[in-house]
């Protein structure tokens, strides 16, 4: 089966570190997870302690404690949605959740969906893991 620290390496080469830029709609954003979005996240109570340090946000880079929440964060909400322990091969489960992560669960489902030819309903099910798992 695929490995998400794998996929989740890969994913992290592309959402970058922390950026506060008041014309991004997200606003506040660290390695891709954006505060107005996702106001809960474990991670903000430390990035927020962190704002105290001298160099702020390079420290954050230091902090495993944050890394930590990055990854599970990711796990939790992308990986786990969208089945990749089921998919066998690391290509697909790269791709899938990288697209989930990028434009939303629903829409990378139902491009897997239309790839291997069942209904895009935007729900992980048996058959589109079945399927995905077939073009290996």
């Amino acid at each position: 089966m695929a490995d998400y620290k794998s996929a989740i390496a890969k994913v992290l080469v592309t959402e970058g570190g922390y950026v506060n830029d008041p014309d991004d709609a997200g606003g506040e954003t660290y390695r891709g997870i954006a505060r107005k979005f996702w106001p809960t996240w474990a991670g903000w109570p430390i990035i927020d302690h962190a704002k105290g340090h001298d160099d702020f946000p390079h420290c954050l880079a230091s902090i495993s404690l944050v890394l930590d929440t990055v990854i599970s964060f990711y796990k939790v909400n992308f990986w786990d949605k969208v089945g990749g322990d089921f998919i066998a091969s690391q290509i697909i489960a790269n791709n899938l959740v990288d697209s989930a992560v990028n434009e939303g669960i629903k829409p990378a489902v139902r491009r897997a969906q239309a790839i291997v030819g069942l209904p895009t309903t935007g729900v992980i099910d048996q058959e589109l893991v079945k399927r995905l798992n077939s073009m290996i």
